[in-house]
């Protein structure tokens, strides 16, 4: 019996040097959520390693499918403005969204969006910044729409998230060409393994089963970056965990 065939081919693809890729997404719900929330809104900047540079989302509350899909775009101008992104490709699985913002400097925009559309083409064509958007398949922009949905059920604001959680990590992984990390996977920080040291919840790495010393583990929880100097504004309760 011949075996289904499936697209093998890389799904996220690396930006060139020098070059941060944002990807971006907007999800939305017909129905409210538990929460009251409609909507969500996802903001991921990678440099040409893969490394994440910068996570942002959460739920503006907008109500209307198109809006929050418009100003998920406007989110991602904003943090390269704001983190000095000069070159960026922008990337986003929006067709309809996508189509009629590069479109409505010759047809125009319908009223109800002409403001943050006008917006958005001024940014877009500020000298100061080199911006190319894309439209890219579903399967490309996953990590951006699995935090989406998160932000969503879970935010009623914008946050920046201090580091990975749930989901996010066996993504990236994925993305990067690094492999499949299990839903139990979870990357501690060195200072919470000696507190699970001192309860007694965690045997310490250091130690093998004789009770030599081994060294050093060497394992780090970041991405492969020097995490923004920024972060410290962060309330350390923004760190979900699934």
């Amino acid at each position: 019996m011949e075996e289904d065939i499936v697209n093998a081919n890389a799904r996220w693809k690396m930006p060139p040097e020098g070059v941060i890729k944002i990807n971006v997404h907007s999800f939305f719900s017909d129905l409210q959520l538990p929460n009251g929330n409609q909507s969500g809104i996802w903001v991921v900047c990678r440099n040409n390693r893969g490394d994440i540079l910068r996570i942002l989302g959460g739920s503006l509350c907008i109500e209307n499918r198109r809006n929050n899909e418009y100003n998920a775009f406007m989110e991602s101008l904003k943090v390269a403005f704001v983190r000095g992104y000069s070159n960026i490709i922008l990337e986003t699985d929006h067709l309809d969204a996508y189509w009629d913002w590069i479109h409505s400097a010759i047809i125009g925009a319908p009223t109800q969006h002409a403001r943050i559309v006008q917006q958005l083409n001024q940014r877009k064509t500020d000298k100061n910044f080199h911006t190319v958007t894309r439209l890219v398949a579903p399967e490309d922009n996953v990590l951006a729409a699995y935090v989406a949905q998160h932000g969503a059920e879970n935010w009623k604001h914008m946050v920046r998230i201090r580091r990975p959680f749930g989901r996010i990590m066996e993504i990236w992984n994925s993305d990067m060409g690094l492999g499949e990390i299990g839903p139990q996977f979870e990357v501690l920080l060195e200072e919470e393994i000696n507190i699970g040291i001192a309860q007694g919840e965690v045997e310490d790495p250091q130690v093998d089963q004789e009770g030599d010393d081994t060294g050093s583990s060497g394992e780090s929880n970041d991405l492969g970056h020097e995490e923004p100097e920024d972060l410290d504004l962060m309330d350390a309760n923004l760190v979900m965990q699934e």
